[in-house]
């Protein structure tokens, strides 16, 4: 998932009264994905989050996609902003992402961070071939970068504002994890390192973005359409700044999505002590003779606008909307004038996209920090965070709708990011008081949650037989490992480990875009005698011995057989494992990520052998727009069912001219053409003997409807069997 951008060069550094001289070897400009969870967010080494040409190339990587795989993203670009005034009076920030209709472009103004590090990956979870125990989460990137660069690493190209240098150093960690409550978000972390000889003073750090709720496997809009049709708003309570589709005319499922302000730490002068920096601290600050941190949410628009809802164009006017709230507070006679104009202000950003003036470009700032000493370090964590609208304010009806009851499950999403970040701090206050040291090391440790026991390892295969009348039944047999049976908790210190359960989507599910949350319970199996689950055991699962797959080193012992599954469609199985909780405690229990082993499976026919079984097709007719097809022509499909191994398919019209080709391969095949892009996932599974067809000619045209001939020759034997089939339209 990375990229280099040019050949390697030296690093080159500006020596200035503000910034230490730099030297290094060039670092290549990285991206990688986060997608451990249920969200897709793409991250640099560069300072700046998500992919600026999302929309035009939605099958790439993804910028802020929720649910994953759902095409619904919520993301243009967002990066780091810095402010501060330098020992010689200047106001300077700077800044990792720009408000840019292209998104980033090597050397553009408004990038002005050069990468130092490479993207550097952890984890937590053992079987991942990155695990380490300094892993904070389950999917870990490091990486760095600096404002002190003169070039681009690796290029002969200017870095823009060279003269507006802070001198300053940003150490960037995001973490992610998979459960089942924390898979709806990421955090990111920036240390940022004073590498000057001099102070900076009022600090502000904050993260533009220009978030934008669209399905871009759905939509037809382009160009500016796509971006205005976007309600935005703030949560004050939550210090949260949040997007969702207030406008747009495709069919899709509603969410939201929202950069969020956790927290940060500095180290105060007075004391020579590391302090907590937060809203919820304001009154300790003012008593220690301080101003009041403050998160200061702003806006201002894409194109036009005046005033205040301009782009701002230098460091001075960047600063000030960093700094100053919007409406501004002074400018208001009365308490209650103030109010209404914040009212009206948040109504209009709610509303616009109604009416596609919704093109808002976000900041959303924290600060002040006093001072951040030449050598100090400020930790500044934000959080990317999804949700889904509440079933009552989906469909089309629904986008238009913010309220309260609306944000319901954003504000839980937004609770438990809040609650990974604060690990041990229970109440918030960045100290660790009597009874939160639950693992009694002695210091507040953040990211210290319980967990459930973790997925395990599963594999699915595909079985074949022949029924009493001769009819063959095709099965899908799902294994599984023992792996989450002997995990501690790390908070209790118990093995709690309860039981399994299965999901399963049904046939239709995948069209929503949100197959994953579609999936529902089929099976439970869990542990005899306590108070939680069925109490049934595992005996209808268990195997007497384990099964290990030749090409696979893990022992399954659990094996599910699922049946009656329709040939062709689309299913997503998942395996996830839940442990005890307390009910003493009034620990509920906790169940692993549904995400981590979700498969996608299509039941069908595996390959024919030396041509035993009959090729055929299916829907046989096919009607345009069949039940499982998408709503475009490029979007439909026809399977061809029972072929060989290795073969070679040819599609004719009865005067014998060939409309389509193409080679099986029973190994390889995982699907081709445009449907699978739109509707399905790489962790997807096909039976082997069967190849679907996007009923469009071998140069992408729409063909006729009508009576098709067809061959199908066997790459092994020579063998060749033929059929037809109808198009209707």
């Amino acid at each position: 998932m990375s990229r280099a951008l040019l050949s390697p060069f030296f690093l080159l550094v500006v020596l200035c009264p503000f910034a230490f001289p730099q030297s290094a070897v060039a670092q290549s400009f990285e991206e990688r994905v986060i997608d451990v969870g249920n969200v897709g967010i793409t991250i640099t080494n560069a300072g700046f989050v998500g992919e600026g040409n999302v929309r035009n190339n939605p099958t790439g990587p993804p910028s802020f996609e929720y649910p994953l795989d759902s095409g619904v993203e919520h993301l243009f670009e967002a990066g780091l902003w810095v402010g501060a005034v330098r020992s010689d009076g200047v106001i300077t920030v700077r800044t990792a992402a720009q408000t840019s209709s292209g998104g980033y472009a090597p050397g553009a103004a408004g990038y002005e961070f050069a990468q130092s590090a490479p993207i550097f990956e952890r984890s937590t979870l053992p079987e991942r071939d990155a695990f380490t125990v300094s892993a904070i989460s389950h999917q870990d990137y490091l990486s760095s970068m600096v404002d002190t660069a003169t070039v681009l690493p690796g290029t002969l190209i200017e870095m823009p504002d060279i003269q507006g240098q802070l001198g300053m150093k940003v150490n960037v960690e995001t973490y992610a994890w998979n459960f089942p409550f924390t898979e709806y978000f990421a955090i990111l972390n920036f240390d940022i390192i004073n590498i000057s000889s001099q102070n900076w003073d009022s600090v502000f750090v904050g993260m533009l973005h220009d978030i934008v709720v669209r399905n871009v496997n759905t939509t037809t809009d382009a160009g500016g359409a796509f971006f205005n049709k976007n309600g935005i708003g703030f949560i004050d309570s939550l210090n949260a700044s949040y997007g969702f589709n207030a406008g747009g005319a495709e069919e899709t499922i509603n969410t939201y999505g929202a950069m969020v302000f956790l927290g940060a730490e500095w180290l105060d002068p007075s004391t020579g002590q590391r302090r907590y920096f937060h809203p919820d601290v304001a009154e300790e600050y003012i008593s220690d003779g301080y101003a009041a941190p403050f998160v200061n949410p702003r806006w201002w628009s894409f194109s036009g606008g005046t005033a205040e809802l301009s782009r701002p164009g230098d460091d001075q006017a960047k600063y000030e909307r960093m700094s100053t709230p919007f409406p501004n507070p002074d400018n208001y006679p009365t308490a209650e004038e103030f109010e209404q104009a914040q009212t009206d202000w948040y109504d209009r950003l709610r509303t616009d996209g109604q009416i596609s003036l919704g093109n808002w470009i976000g900041l959303t700032p924290v600060g002040p920090f006093p001072t951040v000493a030449a050598g100090d370090t400020l930790q500044v964590t934000f959080a990317l965070v999804a949700a889904l609208k509440p079933e009552e304010f989906q469909g089309q009806t629904g986008k238009i709708i913010d309220n309260a009851e609306s944000q319901a499950l954003l504000a839980n999403n937004i609770f438990w990011a809040e609650r990974t970040y604060s690990g041990e701090d229970n109440n918030r206050n960045g100290k660790l008081d009597p009874g939160e040291d639950v693992n009694s090391n002695g210091r507040l440790d953040r990211y210290l949650i319980p967990e459930p026991p973790p997925a395990p390892q599963t594999r699915v295969v595909f079985e074949s037989t022949t029924g009493d009348s001769g009819q063959q039944q095709n099965r899908v047999i799902i294994y599984w490992d023992r792996s989450p049976e002997v995990v501690f908790d790390p908070v209790s210190g118990r093995q709690d480990f309860e039981g399994y359960r299965i999901y399963r989507s049904n046939p239709g599910d995948d069209q929503s875009g949100n197959i994953l949350d579609e999936a529902t319970i089929i099976a439970q199996y869990d542990r005899v005698g306590n108070r939680t689950g069925f109490n049934n055991g595992f005996d209808d699962v268990l195997l007497s011995e384990p099964v290990v797959f030749p090409d696979d080193t893990t022992s399954y012992w659990y094996r599910f057989e699922a049946e009656n599954l329709l040939n062709g469609w689309q299913y997503l199985f998942t395996v996830t494992s839940f442990d005890e909780g307390d009910v003493d405690a009034g620990l509920p229990s906790f169940e692993s990520s549904r995400v981590s082993n979700a498969t996608r499976v299509f039941p069908g026919s595996p390959a024919a052998a030396n041509g035993t079984r009959k090729v055929g097709v299916y829907p046989n007719p096919y009607r345009v727009n069949a039940a499982w097809d998408g709503s475009t022509n490029r979007t439909r499909k026809l399977n061809f069912y029972n072929l060989p191994a290795e073969a070679e398919v040819r599609i004719y019209t009865l005067a014998g001219e060939i409309v389509s080709e193409f080679d099986h391969s029973a190994d390889d095949y995982t699907g081709d053409i445009r449907w699978y892009d739109n509707f399905s996932a790489d962790n997807r599974v096909l039976p082997g003997g069967e190849h679907s067809w996007d009923i469009l000619s071998e140069n992408g045209l729409n063909i006729a409807g009508g009576l098709y001939l067809y061959s199908v020759r066997d790459k092994e034997t020579g063998d060749i069997q033929k059929g037809k089939f109808v198009i209707i339209k």
